[in-house]
C-alpha cells in the first residue's frame, strides 16, 4: 500500500513479560514456602479474585465509555455484540464437534472442559496486553469494546448452554 510502520517488539515484550510473567513465576516461588500457612488459614482467594476481575472490568468500562473521542453509534455495537456471540458458539461448536469425532479419546467430562476451557479469554489478560500492544493509541477505547463484550457473551453462553451440555454429559456418561 506505499506506507510503513515499525513496531518496538523488544519494548512490548519486555512490557508483557515483566505484567504478566513475573507475576505468575513470583506467585509459583512463594506459593511454595507459604502453601502450608495457606492450607491452615484459607483466605478467601475466591472472593479476592472476584474483586480484583470485577474492578478491572468497572475500571475499563469507565475508561471505554467515557472518552469523549469514541464514535461508537448503536447500530455498530449491536453488530459487534452478533458477531462477537456469534464467534462464541462458533468456537464452543466446534471444539464440540472435533472432542467428539470417532478417533477422539476424549470422555464426555474432557468434552466439556475441552468447550469451556479452551474458547474462553479473560479480560484480566486482554485489557493489559491491549495497553501495552497500543500504549498512546487515541482510540484504544475503541479497540477494547470487543474484548469489554466479549467476557460477559462467554459467561452468558456458558450459563445458557450448561443444562443442554449437562444432559449431554450424562447421556454420553450412561
Amino acid at each position: 500500500l506505499g506506507s510503513s510502520s515499525s513496531v518496538p517488539f523488544t519494548s512490548i515484550f519486555s512490557q508483557l513479560f515483566m505484567t504478566v510473567v513475573v507475576p505468575l513465576i513470583i506467585g509459583q516461588i512463594v506459593r511454595r514456602y507459604i502453601k502450608d500457612w495457606l492450607e491452615r488459614k484459607k483466605p478467601p482467594f475466591g472472593t479476592i479474585s472476584s474483586c480484583v476481575l470485577l474492578m478491572i472490568i468497572y475500571t475499563t468500562f469507565c475508561d471505554t465509555f467515557a472518552n469523549p473521542n469514541i464514535d461508537l453509534d448503536k447500530f455498530s455495537l449491536i453488530i459487534i455484540v452478533f458477531i462477537i456471540f456469534s464467534v462464541q458458539m462458533s468456537f464452543m461448536f466446534l471444539t464440540f464437534l472435533f472432542s467428539t469425532r470417532n478417533n477422539s479419546s476424549f470422555t464426555p467430562a474432557d468434552t466439556v472442559a475441552i468447550i469451556f476451557c479452551s474458547t474462553h479469554k479473560s479480560l484480566t489478560l486482554g485489557i493489559p496486553m491491549l495497553k501495552i500492544v497500543f500504549m498512546g493509541y487515541e482510540h484504544l477505547s475503541l479497540i477494547s469494546v470487543p474484548l469489554l463484550i466479549y467476557h460477559p457473551a462467554q459467561i452468558l453462553l456458558g450459563s445458557l448452554l450448561v443444562p443442554t451440555i449437562k444432559s449431554w454429559m450424562v447421556s454420553r456418561q450412561k
